[in-house]
């Protein structure tokens, strides 16, 4: 766990996921769209993992917490689904994770472990977030095909979250605010912080993989 790239690991969650490792003295080398090591994981995965290997010397760890944000994908209606905004999340959050991981495990030597990224509507369903679950349902079954490909040198697993509070809560409604926080039994949205743990753990635990660990204050009861 020496040598870590995180994907989207400039702010929210990705960030967390980050000074986290850092935290447990690991070198890390974060990538996103704008900052760190630039790069669009949907087109430049190979480019970007390379990179970050060079960088650290090699690869152990990668952390997949590049996705879309965009509150139009979020709100969409069903009506409003084109192939243009199917494609959006299916790139990144769907294709990106995969072609990171590929090239990820083509530089772990030594053996080494990906957490992958979800969310909690991609396994239960949601009023909200249509594409983007149906992206995610995809980063889940990725997720058990990889731990079974790349066993037992690489283990592969994903962190399905429910409502962590990052960037993505601004675009809702005082009342959509009201109606998440009242379904989650610990009566609060999650943070950041709570989010890296459990990345940190299916990173560091020797005998997991191919699993999807629910990090949702009990929303689901999962």
């Amino acid at each position: 766990m020496r040598r870590v790239l995180v994907t989207g690991g400039t702010r929210g969650i990705g960030a967390a996921v980050a000074r986290a490792f850092e935290a447990e003295g690991a070198k890390v080398v974060v990538s996103s769209r704008s900052s760190g090591l630039r790069g669009d994981v949907s087109l430049d995965a190979e480019r970007i993992v390379a990179r970050a290997a060079k960088s650290l010397g090699g690869l152990d760890v990668l952390v997949c917490c590049a996705g879309v944000a965009d509150p139009k994908l979020w709100n969409l209606a069903p009506d409003a689904v084109t192939p243009e905004l199917w494609d959006l999340a299916q790139k990144t959050d769907l294709w990106g994770t995969f072609a990171c991981a590929r090239a990820a495990s083509k530089r772990m030597g030594r053996g080494g472990a990906i957490v992958t990224v979800a969310s909690i509507p991609a396994l239960v369903g949601d009023s909200d977030g249509l594409v983007y679950a149906v992206a995610k349902g995809g980063v889940v079954a990725l997720t058990k095909m990889l731990a079974v490909k790349l066993a037992p040198k690489i283990r592969v697993n994903c962190v399905a979250f429910g409502s962590i509070e990052t960037g993505w809560t601004d675009w809702l409604s005082p009342r959509q605010k009201r109606k998440y926080a009242a379904a989650i039994p610990l009566g609060r949205f999650g943070r950041p912080e709570e989010a890296a743990e459990a990345a940190l753990f299916l990173a560091k635990n020797a005998w997991t993989t191919g699993q999807t660990l629910v990090l949702d204050g009990g929303e689901t009861l999962a």
